[in-house]
């Protein structure tokens, strides 16, 4: 397979977002018997290990794992809550300090999503109550990447649908075939003034271990939802399985460089909620309650 050049960027950060730890440990001392020694995995791109997604504007969010001492991330014996912070380091001054609960589906990979507000661009960490180490974060200026963000206007596209694949085939690499979530087009939805919920995943080919099964989430949430709002599946490559990785349009619109991402926008095409890299069923009903 000959890979394009975006294409080997995004896979390496993917690899990269797949395979971090941060430098926070944390040691369970209810047991000393059992105890382990823990740290916190970024499973996002946190401008070190991959370019930045993070930038002074509010709801800037990062999940977490937490991994084991053989370098994997736990399962078992998870925590229900973090207590976590982020300084300024420049400034010292703390913009973050609470309790980070756990997320995740049954099977699936705990994770635990921070949400900060940063203000200014720099770098931050993040560091864990009494707990030594901490975790970088760069956070630059929104001008200087193209990824959307929360309170942006939903950049308008056309997207395959049963009717016009536009050459995407298949329109959805869902394992037990294609999903209902390909009625309509975004610009259609924002065109009719829709409240919209687009989903861009590739689940038979997702690269990271938090991926969860997003998909299945929104089919679900669409079946309750269907008369208030459009939900829309995007995939992320044209041809996957005749090896064409060329990533879809909507890529490129978005400013993306990773996946799962969803993004939900209001009924005048105001992005009010976006869950990147790791989502459970929780968190996408939060963020589609923000428009019905």
């Amino acid at each position: 397979m000959v890979a394009n050049k975006f294409l080997l960027s995004r896979r390496q950060a993917l690899i990269s977002i797949a395979g971090f730890t941060g430098g926070i440990v944390l040691t369970n001392c209810a047991n000393d018997k059992n105890s382990q020694t823990l740290s916190l995995g970024a499973r996002f791109a946190d401008g070190y290990q991959a370019p930045t997604v993070f930038t002074n504007s509010p709801g800037q969010r990062a999940p977490y794992t937490l991994i084991g001492e053989e370098g994997f991330p736990i399962t078992e014996n998870v925590p229900n809550s973090i207590d976590l912070s982020v300084t300024e380091i420049s400034t010292g001054e703390t913009i973050f300090e609470g309790e980070i609960s756990r997320h995740g589906e049954p099977g699936v990979i705990p994770y635990f999503p921070l949400i900060f507000s940063p203000s200014r661009p720099g770098e931050y960490k993040v560091e864990g109550k009494n707990l030594s180490g901490h975790h970088k974060i760069l956070v630059v200026e929104q001008s200087e990447i193209n990824l959307v963000q929360l309170g942006q206007k939903m950049r308008s596209i056309k997207t395959p649908t049963f009717e016009d694949n536009l050459d995407v085939k298949p329109i959805c690499t869902k394992s037990s075939g294609v999903c209902p979530l390909h009625k309509i087009s975004l610009d259609e939805s924002l065109e009719k003034s829709l409240p919209t919920a687009l989903l861009v995943s590739t689940p038979r080919f997702c690269q990271t271990d938090v991926c969860g099964p997003a998909l299945e989430i929104l089919i679900k949430q669409s079946e309750i939802l269907d008369e208030e709002l459009s939900i829309i599946h995007v995939e992320v490559f044209k041809e996957p399985e005749k090896q064409n990785f060329s990533t879809t349009p909507i890529i490129g619109v978005l400013g993306l460089n990773f996946e799962p991402s969803l993004i939900v926008a209001n009924a005048e095409g105001v992005i009010t909620s976006i869950l990147n890299f790791a989502m459970d069923s929780k968190e996408v009903s939060e963020a589609l309650a923000t428009v019905v």
